[in-house]
């Protein structure tokens, strides 16, 4: 079973290391009964060598320069260079402004079905299930991807036959939805990077100007909520709020997304109330003891 329990920090991406390490494990194994000695040779060796690599990124938090991987990995200069160069044309890993490495989300959402095992959301799953329950409305838990985007992790349908349509492990941008505001108010150093990046106007009521987006975090982050409607999507809305961990750090956030038309001013009241109750359950399932 995968271990995270707090998807703090490094904690999507330790998850993430868990699960290619449980793969690794296995190619190991199969490498050794082939060739009777577990020698990395060949293609099998390549598979292996790309792992090595790969879990260096489990064990640190900051992004990774070459030559930190390569006094890591022992590996030669041009295999690195070339294992390297594949995982970021694939999308595994990404290259900031500075040339070092990191983690993207995609062996997440590759693993995205391994989740029902995680202890985290083993945790928060039933109190997610109530809200959808209390608000008669699809219910989310998002978290943040390097990248700046959001991913849903969970998801409770409404049963009603007009209801939001979403998919677990597609990355949604977080500027422009309750879930994502509610995880960006709290994130200075991920609301930044947002910011500095050109944003589509997908529809109408789209908030795209910069100094307006960081007025509306800010009232996110003094209220401890955020509602959007129509700036996503012309027909949905959403009723987000922050979930704490032990420490009182920002790790997920918990959101009801409502078709747009139901989001008269009784509805938002009710569910704001819902969410907002949800996200101090769950923080304090997680160790949260704050106000």
């Amino acid at each position: 079973m995968v271990d995270a329990v707090a998807l703090e920090g490094s904690g999507r991406r330790q998850a993430v290391i868990h699960i290619v390490g449980e793969q690794r494990g296995f190619m190991a194994r199969v490498s050794a009964r082939n060739n009777g000695t577990g020698r990395r040779g060949g293609a099998m060796g390549s598979v292996l060598k790309t792992f090595d690599v790969l879990e260096v990124f489990g064990r640190h938090r900051e992004p990774m320069t070459f030559a930190a991987l390569l006094s890591e990995v022992r590996q030669p200069k041009s295999s690195l260079h070339r294992i390297l160069s594949t995982l970021v044309q694939a999308g595994v890993l990404e290259q900031d402004e500075r040339g070092r490495y990191r983690l993207t989300l995609k062996l997440w959402r590759i693993g995205v079905f391994a989740l029902d095992n995680i202890d985290f959301l083993q945790i928060l799953r039933p109190h997610l299930a109530a809200l959808s329950r209390g608000a008669d409305e699809t219910v989310h838990l998002a978290v943040l991807e390097p990248g700046g985007g959001i991913v849903y992790l969970s998801k409770f349908e409404s049963p009603r036959s007009i209801r939001v349509q979403t998919q677990i492990g597609k990355v949604s941008p977080s500027w422009c939805t309750a879930t994502g505001r509610a995880l960006l108010a709290f994130d200075p150093e991920m609301r930044d990077k947002v910011l500095a990046l050109p944003r589509e106007k997908f529809t109408a009521q789209t908030v795209t100007d910069e100094a307006r987006l960081r007025r509306i975090l800010e009232r996110v982050a003094e209220q401890g909520y955020a509602v959007t409607k129509g700036e996503n999507h012309p027909e949905m809305g959403g009723i987000a709020a922050p979930i704490r961990d032990h420490g009182g750090r920002v790790v997920a956030s918990c959101g009801v997304a409502i078709p747009a038309f139901r989001m008269n001013e009784e509805l938002v009241a009710h569910c704001t109330r819902l969410v907002l109750e949800s996200a101090r359950t769950m923080s304090a399932e997680l160790g949260y003891r704050g106000e």
